[in-house]
C-alpha cells in the first residue's frame, strides 16, 4: 500500500493550482455583477457561491476560474446517449482526462 496517499494534506495537493469551477448562473448562488460588462474573469460574478469559492480559495491557496456552460443549463440525457449542459462538459472533461491518463500509462 502507497502511505502517501494517507499522509497527503490536501491543501498541499491544492497549493498554487488552478482549478476550472464549471457552473450556471442561478440566483442567489451564482449571478452576473451589474457592471460584469466592465469588469473581467472572476470579477464579473458574484454570489454564495462565490463568497464560498473566495474563502476556499484563501484558506487552501488555490486559484480558481469560473466557467459558464454555453448552454446555461445543469443537463439533460440526448437520445444517443449524450448528455448537454453543465453535465455533458463534466463528461467531456472527464473522457479526455481519462484518455490522456490512459496513454500515459502505455
Amino acid at each position: 500500500m502507497d502511505n502517501r496517499i494517507f499522509s497527503s494534506n490536501i491543501s498541499d495537493s491544492l497549493f498554487n493550482t488552478t482549478l476550472i469551477v464549471t457552473t450556471i448562473l442561478e440566483n442567489p448562488y451564482l449571478m452576473l455583477k451589474w457592471n460584469h460588462q466592465e469588469l473581467e474573469g472572476n470579477d464579473r460574478y458574484e454570489g454564495f457561491c462565490v463568497d464560498m469559492l473566495k474563502e476556499l480559495a484563501e484558506i487552501l491557496r488555490f486559484n480558481y476560474k469560473i466557467h459558464l456552460v454555453g448552454d446555461g443549463v445543469y443537463g439533460v440525457p440526448e437520445a444517443n446517449g449524450t448528455w448537454t449542459g453543465m453535465v455533458g462538459e463534466l463528461i467531456a472533461r472527464l473522457i479526455v482526462n481519462y484518455d490522456m491518463i490512459e496513454k500515459d500509462a502505455i
